[in-house]
């Protein structure tokens, strides 16, 4: 075993040569690092490096600037002053909710504490934008509440900073809608309308409202009745749009305003029976140049069958009620007596019923009338058929 390689590589085996002349020469030192330029394609140099520090300079001011602007420095007393005005609402504190605002004579008649329903919450206040004036500031704050439903209705305020005071100055703005009746009514606060076109203009606290909330069980409305109101928005509870227009839903007739307004209709048809003459009443014999038709002694009409109807567009209009159209004409029948060429002989005719040009009116009492609508309605059969 003499001999063999040590398997120890602690005992591995040194050579040192001092007269080897051809020594390989030590690798070349290796070149500085390049600097590395702060901006691609410009050269370095004091100007240069003077304008970056200066563009940092102007973005830093500017950004501090902006932070004290709408730092919570300068806050509290834009967003301080929304809150309580939104609070006070919601309280029902109708005075001192105003006395945030720039607004003397609210109009509309439902600023009052009667007309309020605490059925939400504050969401969100918060400034937005702040802008010096000449005399004063504005802050812009964007306010945000939520119904019980969940609905939202956000809005920006603009608040009037001056001297240390602040004060709402679009908290209440007219809205203007088109109301069915002769009244119109929120959460139970009623006001008459006394515009021929039902035209109302209002102003609304924030809140939840809810239109005609006495409306008799014979109408109903097309949609969700309440909305929620914030500044300028209105948003019907349970949808995700909001309108500047104070929209009023569809006022139908419910299953139990359609019997009524039938009632009244073959009521109205039974007295036009028995008496043509009654205005509006589709029973006048029609004009005819070539013979005369009269009531055989002691006839009378007839009602065989009463008009099918529907309300024309469906809703309840102002001024008219619900305008009736016929989407299947009744009948009438009577003995007559035709006078045609000098001969006189007797005959049963028919009359169509039309009961186009009538309207229904009904009233806060579940009660309906069938009158004639201002257009007016025809007094003649349409035809007069012999038919026997």
């Amino acid at each position: 075993m003499s001999g063999s390689p040590s398997p120890d590589r602690r005992d591995v085996e040194i050579s040192i040569d001092l007269g080897a002349a051809d020594a390989i020469a030590p690798p070349p030192e290796p070149p500085p690092p390049r600097s590395r330029r702060p901006w691609p394609g410009l050269p370095l140099g004091r100007e240069n490096l003077l304008l970056a520090y200066a563009a940092i300079v102007i973005v830093l001011v500017a950004a501090v600037v902006a932070a004290v602007k709408l730092s919570p420095l300068n806050r509290p007393l834009a967003e301080d002053t929304v809150r309580a005005y939104l609070e006070a609402v919601r309280e029902g504190d109708v005075d001192e909710a105003l006395s945030y605002t720039t607004v003397d004579e609210p109009v509309g008649g439902f600023v009052e504490p009667e007309a309020l329903d605490d059925s939400w919450r504050v969401v969100t206040v918060a400034q937005v934008d702040y802008t010096e004036r000449p005399s004063d500031a504005l802050a812009q704050v964007y306010a945000e509440i939520e119904a019980d439903d969940g609905t939202r209705a956000g809005f920006r305020y603009r608040v009037g900073i001056g001297h240390g005071q602040a004060e709402i100055e679009n908290a209440l703005t007219p809205a203007d809608l088109l109301a069915p009746f002769d009244h119109f009514d929120l959460n139970g606060v009623s006001v008459p309308v006394e515009d021929d076109m039902g035209a109302v203009e209002v102003m609304l606290l924030p809140g939840v409202y809810r239109f005609y909330p006495e409306l008799p069980s014979t109408m109903e409305f097309e949609s969700e009745p309440r909305v929620l109101a914030l500044g300028t928005e209105f948003t019907p509870l349970g949808e995700d749009y909001s309108d500047t227009w104070l929209f009023l839903p569809a006022i139908l007739l419910s299953g139990e305003g359609i019997e009524a307004v039938d009632a009244a209709l073959r009521g109205r048809l039974d007295a036009c029976a028995a008496d043509p003459a009654l205005d509006a009443c589709a029973f006048g014999f029609p004009e005819d140049p070539d013979r005369e038709v009269s009531f055989a002694p002691g006839a009378a009409w007839e009602i065989t069958a009463y008009p099918q109807w529907q309300t024309e567009w469906w809703w309840y209009e102002t001024g008219h009620g619900f305008a009736l159209v016929t989407t299947a004409p009744g009948e009438a029948r009577t003995e007559v007596v035709v006078t045609e060429g000098g001969q006189e002989r007797t005959a049963t005719v028919s009359c169509p019923i039309w009961i186009d040009g009538l309207r229904a009116e009904l009233d806060f009492e579940g009660g309906a009338v069938v009158a004639e609508a201002p257009e007016g309605a025809n007094d003649q059969c349409h035809s007069l058929v012999e038919i026997g």
